[in-house]
């Protein structure tokens, strides 16, 4: 096998609509050092019919990964494929793919450079991760948003590993990460709240590097199982006074499942030998009385000003 080859880790559900396009990205790749591993979630659609019927053409360059215990969702799905890149032991990188995006065609080749880069000064067994921006598109492929970054008013590039326990930042469709964090984030705990997201924490055990230029071209439709929302200040107001109790509701249930999923963070660089520390310290400030914490809150909680108060009045263990 190739020393430059690349897992791409596709998982499917019931997306015949825009699938062979997006693997007709992935093949037109300028990189062409890849194996696409694809798990299907149980689709009652077109979508097995298309992959075999790539398979038939791509022989070993696509693998269909059995998937015993469909219907789970897109963070076991992904899963799967997470396990099967780690026993199969023959890609040094994975790159994540949701099925309806399309890819540019540099986007591997781009993200490979930078993991190289990473790799030289950090070496193989540190967990790295590389993510992009990308461009927001509507089911046409027309743009709606240059920059999904400056669409959802983030800034990847200003988070650390800290502040990505309260906020991602990552998206996993632009995601590359390399063999030494696949190991260190399986098995996904239960607490994960999505595989990305995961990836995304268990990165500040090394390192994360963001790249402003879009990848690719990301796909807003009925169906998006994760999407583009428009997260303006007046948006933003109007959903708080035209559905206060549900807004306040999913602040609270997204504040417990932060906490948990760090302390499952915890856990797993304690058993692996790793330094937890700042992940405890983050723990230990949240256990304290919202009072306590509002001197600090803006050393844990990046981004719109209103977001940070919302989770130090909000969030509790």
């Amino acid at each position: 096998m190739s020393q430059a080859l690349v897992d791409v880790l596709l998982a499917t559900y019931n997306g015949a609509n825009y699938l062979a396009q997006q693997i007709e990205s992935i093949l037109a790749q300028t990189h062409q050092e890849f194996r696409i591993l694809v798990s299907d979630d149980g689709s009652s659609d077109a979508t097995m019919e298309i992959l075999l019927r790539y398979r038939t053409t791509l022989g070993e360059r696509l693998v269909l990964v059995p998937y015993p215990t469909p219907g789970r969702g897109l963070v076991r799905n992904f899963e799967n494929l997470m396990q099967a890149s780690l026993r199969d032991g023959v890609a040094r990188w994975m790159a994540f793919a949701d099925q309806d995006d399309v890819w540019l065609p540099q986007k591997l080749a781009v993200t490979l450079a930078a993991m190289a880069r990473i790799e030289a000064g950090q070496g193989e067994r540190v967990p790295c991760l590389v993510h992009t921006d990308l461009t927001v598109v509507d089911d046409q492929l027309t743009v709606r948003s240059a920059s999904f970054a400056r669409y959802q008013r983030m800034d990847p590039a200003a988070y650390s590993g800290l502040s990505l326990l309260s906020v991602n930042q990552v998206t996993g469709c632009t995601m590359m990460i390399n063999r030494a964090l696949l190991q260190l984030a399986l098995p996904v705990p239960p607490e994960a709240i999505l595989h990305d997201w995961w990836c995304a924490i268990v990165s500040g055990a090394g390192r994360r590097v963001f790249l402003i230029d879009p990848m690719i071209l990301y796909r807003q439709h009925g169906a998006n199982q994760v999407g583009a929302k428009d997260r303006g200040l007046t948006t933003r107001l109007m959903r708080l006074f035209t559905d206060g109790p549900g807004v306040l509701r999913r602040v609270r249930v997204l504040g417990a499942a932060t906490y948990q999923q760090a302390q499952a963070l915890e856990r797993r660089l304690r058993d692996r030998g790793v330094d937890e520390r700042a992940v405890s310290e983050y723990l230990a400030w949240r256990r304290r009385p919202w009072w306590q914490r509002l001197a600090g809150y803006r050393h844990y909680y990046v981004g719109p000003e209103l977001d940070r108060l919302s989770r130090c009045l909000l969030w509790f263990e």
